[in-house]
């Protein structure tokens, strides 16, 4: 009896002790399987993290090769490309940052998609601007060419109004010499044609009313001076009106002269001066000796002494003389 007893006691030990071990077992492998669950999806957060890096590097890499082949000639635009990839250095630092913590992982993702969003917005406005200067460089060529042909035409220009400068200032030439020739030619005829005149006299008359004027030799008594002279036979004259410029000076050299009375001034053909005259006499010239007489009135009184009279006829002095007042 107690035999049985005690195997079945022992019977109960054995089993409970396999329960036990089957427990533990049980226990031991559930809790493995949790470890290696957690262990997978750490080498799975890991894997995907490198799996990130390497893109993000690939990426970086990709767009810096990119904005390098768009580098032009144009030190503006190669600036601007330089900036972004500065900023896309920076982004990626930010995300290697971010790469650095599997929390983080789905926030690095946003932030490579964001970078590449933005390299192609930046791509496409760096494609216009290399269009509008391309555009531009190519309205500068046509405008050089435009400049070339201009430059060339004003150099045409520049030669044909340099050949008429020439022929001009030629023509202009030959025209002075031309009317100088002409103009000394006119003064030899108007020389050969001017009219000498001979016996040259002077009278001072004295004017009273209602009565003929009488001649004087007292200067305080003249009021008028009458100078006659005869012309003589110019065969190189033509027969008209003749005009002849008579000059009175007084004693002290100086030419009697009143614009209201007549006087005036003609130029000397044979020296180019300027003389003044006192009274002008005009005449029916007929290739032969006639008497031409002038009147010079002085409101003023007359001095006392020698005068001296000459006569111009076509600009040229052709006689003098003198008279004297008391």
């Amino acid at each position: 009896m107690t035999d049985n007893r005690s195997n079945q006691n022992l019977k109960a030990a054995v089993l409970v002790a396999i329960l036990a071990l089957f427990g533990a077992n049980v226990y031991q492998f559930v809790n493995n399987r949790g470890l290696q669950k957690d262990n997978l999806a750490k080498e799975t957060e890991i894997v995907e993290l490198d799996k990130a890096k390497v893109e993000l590097e690939k990426q970086y890499q990709e767009s810096v090769a990119e904005l390098n082949t768009m580098k032009t000639d144009n030190e503006e635009l190669n600036k601007s490309i330089e900036v972004q990839k500065e900023e896309l250095r920076l982004q990626k630092e930010k995300i290697t940052l971010l790469l650095g913590d599997s929390k983080n992982l789905r926030v690095a993702r946003k932030e490579m998609e964001g970078m590449k969003a933005k390299l192609t917005e930046y791509v496409a406005e760096i494609n216009k601007l290399k269009e509008a200067n391309q555009s531009l460089t190519a309205s500068n060529q046509n405008l050089t060419v435009e400049k070339e042909n201009l430059s060339k035409d004003l150099q045409m220009k520049s030669a044909e109004n340099q050949q008429l400068a020439e022929a001009k200032n030629a023509l202009a030439s030959d025209k002075e010499s031309l009317s100088k020739e002409r103009e000394s030619l006119s003064r030899k005829v108007n020389r050969a044609s001017s009219i000498a005149v001979t016996k040259i006299s002077a009278e001072g008359y004295q004017n009273k009313e209602g009565k003929k004027p009488s001649g004087k030799s007292k200067a305080k008594d003249v009021d008028f001076v009458e100078v006659c002279f005869k012309t003589t036979n110019n065969s190189n004259a033509d027969a008209g009106n003749e005009s002849f410029y008579i000059r009175i000076i007084n004693p002290i050299g100086e030419t009697q002269t009143i614009e209201s009375t007549g006087s005036g001034i003609i130029k000397n053909e044979a020296t180019g001066e300027q003389v003044k005259y006192s009274a002008k006499a005009n005449v029916n010239y007929k290739n032969d000796v006639q008497e031409v007489c002038g009147k010079y009135e002085n409101p003023g009184a007359f001095q006392k002494g020698v005068y001296q009279v000459e006569i111009y006829n076509k600009g040229f002095l052709v006689g003098t003389g003198t008279f004297k007042l008391k």
